[in-house]
């Protein structure tokens, strides 16, 4: 079978990561993105291997995108500043776009190096702002990992109208972000 004339892989990937960001991660199938494309679902096939490869790079797209976000968010600033930065940027890309938010955390059982690759890089980002905090190796660990939990947590709680109090959400996550921040040991390299 051949391609279709005008359908490539970037225009799989684009509706993909659209089905995803509208409608939800769980669905982007190979049969809703024909329906989608209005073809045949075989004529996908021209262009993957199968949903696995395809949901691996929008989760690629998804992470590469976040970790864009975060990096650019944290531009010139530091210590405090830059915790909180990252902190609302990860926020705003959840909010902005949740189905690739949920594709950043679930690729299929075989993500590639790259987003491997990627995901570290975010990683490491958040480990360099916490550098300056006079932080053992298992301490640093154990902030970046209290980071991550604490920011996932008021995403996945949001989501589901968890929080049924009347006070914005973001100042609890600034009021958290400050309490966690000043429980780090501060020792600013000049």
């Amino acid at each position: 079978m051949s391609p279709r004339i005008g359908l490539n892989f970037n225009q799989l990937l684009s509706t993909s990561i659209k089905i995803v960001d509208t409608e939800g991660w769980e669905a982007l199938t190979i049969s809703y993105l024909a329906k989608k494309l209005t073809i045949q679902p075989p004529s996908i096939y021209n262009h993957i291997k199968n949903l696995d490869e395809l949901k691996n790079s929008v989760a690629l797209h998804g992470i590469t995108q976040l970790y864009e976000k975060l990096r650019e968010s944290v531009e010139g600033k530091n210590n405090e500043k830059a915790i909180f930065a990252l902190a609302f940027a990860y926020l705003d890309y959840a909010r902005t776009h949740p189905g690739l938010y949920k594709a950043t955390l679930s690729p299929s059982q075989t993500p590639g190096d790259e987003y491997r690759l990627t995901g570290n890089k975010i990683l490491n980002l958040i480990y360099e702002l916490l550098k300056p905090y006079n932080l053992t190796d298992i301490e640093l660990i154990h902030a970046v990992r209290g980071l991550r939990s604490l920011l996932h947590g008021f995403v996945s709680l949001e989501k589901i109208d968890g929080f049924g109090i009347n006070i914005p959400i973001d100042e609890s996550v600034l009021f958290v972000l400050k309490n966690y921040v000043r429980n780090l040991k501060l020792d600013i390299k000049q």
